[in-house]
């Protein structure tokens, strides 16, 4: 069913941009669809729509621990920890954003923005009581310096690269000119 221009106004338009989020490619189109739409909280189409949608914020957020799991597993070095913990950064603030649509009732709002919260502090506590065990105590300074938390700060014109590895230059940069100081 085609949406119309002003975003979505009935439950099965609603429906629809559900179904389209819990495919997971084209995220960014449906939430600004969305934000455009409208929705009628009378009835039983507001505690339906709120299951459905609480369902997929559910979904996604054990999506994200797990791929967030997987790729700390995989990665050794410290740019795949940070490049993992970015991941779930933008994960989470795309739930952040989704939960704070003006159609939703503010009750909703409210409930969806704690969910996301209370799943990144339990989540950097977790990776804060794991890296206890890191004698090096570099884990421990890549968490604080790149904390989950830090999701809703992201900006929506540029997400964060994580940091690429370290290779060998492969030209020698050009010498600055020699700075020359004079003692008196």
């Amino acid at each position: 069913m085609p949406l119309p221009p002003t975003g979505p106004q009935t439950y099965a338009q609603w429906s629809d941009c559900l179904d389209r989020l819990a495919s997971g490619l084209e995220d960014d189109a449906c939430l600004a669809q969305m934000a455009r739409g409208t929705l009628a909280w009378s009835g039983g189409v507001g505690p339906l729509f709120a299951q459905r949608l609480a369902d997929e914020f559910n979904a996604r957020l054990t999506r994200c621990s797990e791929r967030l799991t997987r790729d700390l597993r995989a990665g050794a070095d410290e740019a795949s920890v940070v490049r993992a913990i970015v991941n779930a950064r933008q994960s989470l603030f795309f739930l952040h954003r989704l939960a704070q649509l003006p159609a939703f009732a503010e009750t909703l709002r409210s409930h969806l923005v704690r969910e996301v919260r209370g799943f990144a502090e339990r989540s950097q506590q977790s990776l804060e009581d794991s890296a206890r065990a890191d004698r090096s105590g570099r884990l421990r300074l890549l968490l604080q310096n790149n904390p989950l938390l830090r999701y809703d700060t992201l900006s929506l014109a540029a997400v964060p690269e994580a940091p690429a590895p370290a290779a060998a230059p492969a030209a020698t940069p050009p010498a600055a000119p020699r700075r020359r100081n004079i003692l008196i």
